[in-house]
């Protein structure tokens, strides 16, 4: 089981409303909710999933910033597929778009994005963890998914 110091886990009411969002999301899963539970569990347990930043310097580089984008990605494929994707159902979205980023963990035990040591600043800079496999996020997220649920 992965841990982070207490220093560095998210906090405040985004965080805790999109990781609300989230469960509901988790809880609109039928057709493959087995292998969507089993994925979420190991997600949760072993990787960083629910601490990481959305990046190392742009958008949500904060504790828990990769699970409010994903949140927010989710919300936006719902609104518009109708549009984009009529074919597909909710639950293909859901999937889809909460795990999009899902490469950004890294690896079991072994999160991509770590806090900087040197840094000396306020609050927490980020850092890619250069032990982590090199490997693009995309790539990274379907090899991810892949193991655990079909695509």
């Amino acid at each position: 089981m992965i841990t982070i110091d207490e220093k560095y886990k998210p906090t405040g009411e985004r965080y805790e409303t999109a990781l609300a969002k989230y469960r509901e999301f988790l809880d609109r899963i039928e057709n493959r909710a087995e292998q969507v539970k089993k994925f979420v569990q190991w997600l949760e347990n072993e990787t960083s999933w629910l601490w990481s930043p959305a990046s190392t310097r742009f958008h949500l580089n904060i504790p828990g910033g990769l699970l409010i984008h994903s949140v927010g990605v989710t919300e936006t494929l719902l609104k518009i597929r109708d549009t984009l994707a009529p074919p597909y159902s909710d639950e293909s979205c859901i999937i889809v778009a909460l795990f999009h980023d899902v490469g950004k963990v890294g690896e079991e035990n072994n999160p991509y994005y770590i806090p900087d040591p040197h840094y000396k600043g306020e609050g927490i800079k980020y850092v890619s963890n250069p032990e982590v496999t090199a490997m693009g996020i995309a790539v990274r997220s379907l090899y991810i998914v892949g193991q655990f649920i079909p695509l």
